[in-house]
């Protein structure tokens, strides 16, 4: 089984050198702990986890990282979404080991004071299979959901073909959005796929969450939503 012993020593600021010599254990061991060569036991993940100073579980489990496929920035009367084939960065939260997800991150214009205010650096979780595979989920049904439309929108606050809101099916495969925050409702609009919110992480920084950059391609602007490390 795979561990996190290896990234939990990176981010601890401690060399392999130390950290071995700490645990009384030649460096060429670590080295067979951290890629699972030789299993560790509990009792070696909680000296571990004693020296780095994490808990047992960041030193066992290995944390996969969510993608970041798109960004919402709110403007005055318009949220303007951007959704992204090759996601630029993934966002790590420890001790969370869902699979099938994936985030967008928020961001509000300085001059904007609405509504939406406490949005800015937001990051909300979603299911990635119905994105990846071009399907609407049924468990968007009558609960709040991510879609993308088969033409862009035109109800005055969105401006391409994303939008966030209650979906409820209609007849003939066409479905009605409604979205409390604009009051509005869309009727008879065609989708290519819709998914489920999950969550929003209001304050990414209390709760362990950081983000890294995978590539340069996408989403650059990505960039403006967050510090990347």
């Amino acid at each position: 089984m795979d561990n996190n012993l290896a990234e939990c020593i990176e981010k601890s600021g401690l060399t392999n050198n130390e950290v071995a010599a700490a645990k009384g254990v030649t460096p060429e061991t670590l080295r067979r702990h951290k890629n699972g060569k030789i299993q560790m036991t509990l009792k070696d993940a909680e000296h571990y986890a004693r020296i780095i100073g994490v808990s047992v579980h960041n030193i066992l489990f290995k944390t996969a990282p969510v993608p970041v496929i798109g960004s919402a920035l709110i403007k005055d009367k318009v949220v303007e979404r951007h959704i992204h084939d090759v996601p630029t960065h993934e966002v790590y939260l420890p001790n969370q080991y869902l699979e099938d997800r994936c985030c967008t991150l928020w961001k509000t214009e300085k001059k904007y004071h609405g509504q939406w205010y406490e949005w800015d650096g937001a990051i909300q979780f979603m299911k990635h299979s119905p994105i990846v595979d071009n399907f609407v989920s049924e468990e968007c049904f009558q609960k709040i959901c991510l879609a993308k439309t088969k033409e862009k929108l035109h109800d005055g606050f969105h401006k391409t073909q994303y939008f966030s809101g209650m979906l409820y099916p209609q007849p003939k495969g066409s479905f009605t959005v409604h979205n409390g925050k604009s009051n509005g409702t869309i009727e008879n609009v065609e989708l290519e796929w819709a998914t489920p919110i999950l969550s929003t992480v209001f304050r990414p920084e209390l709760v362990g969450l950081y983000i890294t950059k995978t590539n340069d391609d996408g989403c650059p602007s990505c960039d403006d939503f967050t510090n990347t490390k």
